[in-house]
């Protein structure tokens, strides 16, 4: 369950366009197909930390119900927003995407086959992305809230789908980039993204009615 929670928030969050959709692309003209995984790891370097010390700092603080329904109903209504926002969005996520891959053409010969500078770009605008702080102040917060009611291997398991979401898109539309093709039909992906974006909603609203009951000895 957690391992699905996971790789479903994470996909939710990759598959719409942002710095690292349109640095994918980017590094993938230059340096390759593995451009994709390569800038995952990268992103993966400032998550870790982010996670152990939030696992570590939120560990202490789960057991005061306050904190904890404050946490979950912070993120919970992170996530019915950032759902909304895709499905809203979904048709300009998809031109988005569509022009971004438009007309691409690939020559094998110009590539650098170097794999440390899409590590470092996946670093870098991970690092240098303002939505990731909000995200990881809110919504991870809340993940790691979750994965904590299990203990440290609940995050672990949350942690792991979300990575799996994360290098499976990134590579798959580097991959796609390499072979010039577009990714994914206009049709495909819209709907791909209302399920993303429903998925969030459902996510959201679930974390609210958890942590419901912790308001009641304060009403």
């Amino acid at each position: 369950m957690l391992l699905s929670i996971g790789f479903g928030v994470g996909l939710s969050g990759a598959i719409a366009p942002g710095p690292l959709f349109m640095a994918t692309i980017k590094d993938t003209l230059k340096y390759g197909p593995l451009s994709g995984p390569m800038i995952c790891i990268g992103h993966l370097f400032v998550e870790i930390p982010i996670i152990i010390g939030l696992s570590l700092g939120i560990s202490y603080l789960i057991n005061i119900p306050l904190v904890r329904a404050l946490i979950g109903l912070i993120g919970g209504l992170s996530l019915i927003y950032l759902g909304a926002q895709i499905v809203k969005e979904r048709k300009k996520f998809e031109k988005i995407s569509e022009s971004s891959l438009h007309n691409i053409q690939i020559n094998p010969n110009k590539f650098k086959n170097d794999l440390f500078p899409p590590i470092k770009t996946g670093f870098i605008f991970t690092v240098l992305n303002p939505a990731m702080i909000i995200w990881w102040a809110t919504v991870g917060n809340s993940l790691v809230m979750r994965g904590l009611l299990i203990g440290f291997i609940g995050v672990f398991l949350l942690f792991i789908g979300h990575w799996i979401a994360d290098i499976s898109w990134y590579s798959f539309l580097s991959f796609s980039v390499y072979k010039g093709k577009k990714f994914i039909s206009p049709k495909v992906y819209e709907v791909i993204l209302l399920i993303c974006g429903l998925f969030l909603i459902y996510l959201g609203a679930n974390f609210i009615y958890v942590v419901i009951p912790y308001f009641n000895q304060y009403i």
